[in-house]
């Protein structure tokens, strides 16, 4: 596969020629488009953009999809060229390794990927007063997408008139992959990348929370910092002179739930991306775990309505059947406590449901460790003024935990079968 990219104004024109071996990730994943286009900031032009970022942005793009070899036809740093020689799927060429390498100036400040979801806005109120945020604006080109971004434009406005600096920028790199989404998971920094040099970043933050990075409420937790995942991209970004900077890797979704209800942004800012502001679409998976959540910090607990309503939505029986279920903690923490037949069924169907989830309301502080060292104190301070610091006690939870014996257990077995009739009874799907 090879990359071209041309500047034009203040827009990036990326396109891919790929051979036989390149395009295709999975049987279900595949690359359909060989271009894309994101915008920059007015008076930003591709001479602003730093070789190694342009690389980048490329990687982030077509990492899934190439086969034997990637080939970017202009010179990036010695650094940079190093770290991509540590690619073990493809080999990647460049033409030369001469250019100097990107070191933001003094008076630096971080950039967030910014989606206006609860993770995301609270990762902003954890991180230090001069963050840039960038908000990835996604052109909706077909009806099959479901997306719709009015909440996300409401926080960023709100943002904006609240003394943030938030910038909006269109990209339409989702267009790339069939089914629609993103190529790899960082890719929403994309339009932070081409800004980066003009603006004077020096890491690179996303709303990242615990369960993403330590997969807490799957079925095997993980120590992210030593994980796959954060050795590859968090050593290509350090290459490009941005390092990761991951506010709330150490946050539960109960966590950042807290730290946005108990700020201005409360109002401002709903995680669903269907529905048309002010209204969540009430239909989907995120609605329901953010409800229950919300539920539990702002009225003590989830009701009984609200479940038998939620668990008609097709979206969330199809989650509800997966073994485990998918943040199947956040489920527990929320309906721990909670009276009520339904509750009581629901919360056996849980492996949380015999553990104490107490641990989820605070921060996990080895995640300090995944941000710039010269971040890490604001943000300490930012999040225990929300958050206590995490039990040492509680740690290997975050780390080390595994739900498979459970999961092999009869009496787990024996709530799932109950459950699978109580949805019968119901008339609804299993």
């Amino acid at each position: 596969m090879r990359v071209d990219v041309v500047g034009l104004r203040n827009t990036l024109n990326f396109s891919f020629e790929l051979d036989k071996s390149d395009g295709k990730y999975t049987e279900r994943i595949s690359m359909v488009q060989r271009k894309f286009t994101t915008k920059m900031p007015k008076g930003v032009t591709v001479a602003d953009v730093h070789p190694d970022h342009l690389a980048l942005i490329a990687l982030l793009v077509a990492h899934p999809f190439v086969g034997r070899t990637f080939t970017v036809p202009w010179a990036v740093s010695e650094r940079f060229a190093a770290s991509c020689a540590k690619i073990s799927k493809y080999k990647v060429e460049f033409d030369g390794a001469d250019a100097p390498p990107y070191r933001a100036s003094t008076k630096s400040r971080p950039a967030l990927a910014f989606s206006g979801g609860a993770d995301s806005t609270a990762s902003l109120l954890v991180m230090p007063e001069n963050t840039l945020s960038v908000f990835m604006d996604r052109p909706l080109k077909k009806k099959a997408s479901m997306y719709n971004k009015s909440a996300a434009l409401a926080t960023v406005a709100y943002a904006n008139k609240s003394g943030h600096e938030v910038l909006s920028l269109e990209c339409d790199v989702e267009y790339i992959r069939e089914p629609l989404g993103f190529a790899t998971d960082l890719v929403p920094s994309i339009p932070i990348l081409a800004l980066a040099a003009s603006q004077n970043i020096d890491a690179v933050a996303f709303g990242t929370v615990m369960e993403s990075a330590y997969r807490i409420g799957h079925e095997k937790a993980r120590d992210y910092a030593n994980s796959s995942h954060f050795r590859f991209w968090g050593r290509m970004f350090e290459a490009a002179g941005l390092p990761l900077y991951l506010p709330v890797s150490g946050v539960s979704e109960v966590g950042t739930s807290k730290i946005v209800l108990n700020s201005a942004f409360h109002p401002y800012t709903r995680s669903c991306i269907r529905g048309e502001w002010p209204n969540a679409c009430e239909n989907c998976w995120k609605c329901f775990r953010k409800n229950m959540l919300e539920g539990k910090l702002s009225e003590g607990g989830v009701s009984e309505d609200y479940l038998v309503r939620g668990l008609a939505i097709p979206e969330v029986q199809k989650k509800m059947q997966a073994y485990p279920v998918s943040h199947e903690n956040v489920l527990a923490w929320a309906l721990q406590g909670c009276e009520g037949e339904v509750a009581d069924m629901v919360l056996a169907r849980l492996e949380g449901a015999e553990r104490d989830l107490t641990y989820l309301e605070s921060h996990f502080p080895p995640a300090l460790a995944l941000m710039p060292e010269h971040y890490r104190e604001v943000t300490k301070t930012k999040l225990e003024q929300h958050l206590q610091p995490m039990q040492e006690a509680y740690w290997p939870s975050v780390t080390t935990h595994v739900m498979s014996p459970w999961l092999a257990s009869d009496e787990a077995v024996a709530a799932k079968k109950s459950f699978d009739e109580f949805m019968l009874r119901q008339g609804k799907a299993v």
